[in-house]
């Protein structure tokens, strides 16, 4: 099987795979006593977006800022309903407006609907520019938490730690998806992981409702999604040289 035809398949299992698993959740969601049908729905319908944004993104593919998009808003309402404040202020005041700011520089290096953007790699100086960025922010992140949580009453440390991490990962890796590096995935990879999580922990606090699965599934999804792309992307950036500045 070649590598095209491989990823069309691939691309065709995530996508069915997260429609088949969204519905069932949904079903089974509605029948329990506190379901919020129009919610469980809205949750479900930004989950698909995410899902064909990132296969989008994946691909090189520019309209995964479109559906992107779409995500960001639904994603940001679900995470005011939650109550996890950290990653909704990420959503609202980051990654929506990072949503154009990335549209605009793909554009800049080629990419279309039909053409893959022009993909690049991180030199040794550049990871440890990134890797002292993650620090920084993550420590600011994590405090600006904590005064949050304290104000609220709500000290939960391994929560706290999680949110912090998904929205600092968030941040840097944004920041490189937007200026086209192949590095960005190794962060998308930590950004799922600690999702899952995440709503893990939501889940077992009791403070989880009827859709929460919807999103433990959409970022198992995501994982094996951005695995795929660090494949795809690594070829991609052979195209151009590692950049040293």
């Amino acid at each position: 099987m070649n590598e095209k035809k491989f990823n069309n398949y691939f691309n065709a299992f995530l996508l069915i795979g997260m429609i088949v698993c969204v519905t069932v959740a949904c079903i089974l969601n509605l029948q329990k006593p506190d379901a919020r049908l129009l919610l469980t729905i809205i949750s479900s319908i930004g989950a698909l977006m995410g899902v064909i944004s990132v296969v989008l993104s994946a691909n090189g593919n520019i309209l995964t800022f479109v559906f992107g998009l779409i995500d960001v808003l639904i994603y940001s309402y679900t995470l005011l309903d939650q109550n996890v404040p950290m990653t909704l202020g990420l959503h609202l005041f980051y990654f929506l407006p990072m949503e154009f700011i990335g549209f605009y520089q793909w554009r800049k290096r080629g990419a279309t609907a039909k053409k893959a953007v022009s993909a690049r790699r991180l030199p040794a100086k550049g990871w440890l520019n990134v890797a002292a960025l993650f620090v920084l922010v993550y420590g600011a992140v994590l405090a600006l938490a904590w005064l949050i949580a304290r104000y609220q009453g709500n000290v939960v440390w391994a929560k706290m730690a999680f949110d912090s991490a998904v929205t600092t990962a968030n941040i840097v890796a944004l920041v490189l998806m937007a200026m086209a590096y192949v590095d960005q995935w190794y962060f998308w990879t930590l950004v799922n992981i600690t999702s899952i999580i995440l709503w893990i922990i939501v889940l077992s606090s009791g403070e989880g409702s009827s859709y929460t699965v919807v999103q433990l599934i959409k970022y198992s999804f995501y994982l094996l999604n951005g695995l795929n792309a660090i494949r795809i992307w690594l070829k991609l950036s052979k195209k151009e040289p590692v950049l040293e500045d």
